[in-house]
């Protein structure tokens, strides 16, 4: 059954939809979620309120041609919500700024298994220097393999706006990996 059928589906009052898409779907939500919150318990929780909210509004849910993409933005927006009641937030601070932690499974990111521990430690440090939005953008294309319209819709960007925020990070983590490199080697051959 296709995205399509299967969203008609529940908007029709088939519960066993509601389920396959919440079998499929699940694991990958929580996965998402956890980046930004690390309390797994509250996490579970806004996924169970958000298939509670989408059964009982099904019938007034819009269609979609992506459930994944669909689910990510409810759930992003859910998240945001409860942190927003659970911390009080810096009045500066940008509403699209939340506390984004990727911990990217680095070897299939790049290299594929041929990374060292020394290799992964020092991509770990890179990508701590990146925005928490350069972060969210890198693991939404290449870890949740979403297209950029999609991760422009969860993270409210336009499609170019979404290519650029992906295109500046993938630039910002080369440059520091190179300085990082450059540091390596020097301390490698005592120069520093």
């Amino acid at each position: 059954m296709s995205d399509l059928e299967r969203w008609q589906a529940l908007k029709d009052g088939d519960k066993q939809a509601l389920e396959h898409i919440y079998r499929d779907h699940a694991a990958v939500l929580f996965k998402y979620g956890r980046k930004f919150m690390p309390d797994a318990q509250l996490v579970e929780d806004c996924i169970q309120d958000l298939f509670i909210e989408l059964w009982d509004a099904r019938q007034r849910i819009s269609a979609t041609d992506s459930i994944r993409k669909y689910l990510f933005v409810s759930l992003r927006r859910k998240i945001v919500k409860t942190l927003d009641r659970q911390v009080k937030k810096i009045a500066s601070e940008e509403p699209e700024e939340r506390h984004f932690q990727a911990d990217f499974g680095i070897d299939q990111l790049l290299i594929q298994n041929e990374m060292d521990a020394e290799r992964e430690s020092k991509l770990k440090v890179a990508m701590a220097a990146l925005s928490e939005r350069q972060r969210e953008v890198l693991y939404l294309k290449y870890f949740a393999e979403m297209d950029y319209n999609q991760i422009g819709e969860i993270m409210e960007l336009n499609y170019q706006s979404a290519r650029n925020l992906s295109h500046r990070a993938l630039e910002s983590l080369r440059q520091i990996l190179l300085v990082i490199f450059i540091v390596w080697l020097c301390n490698f051959f005592g120069l520093i």
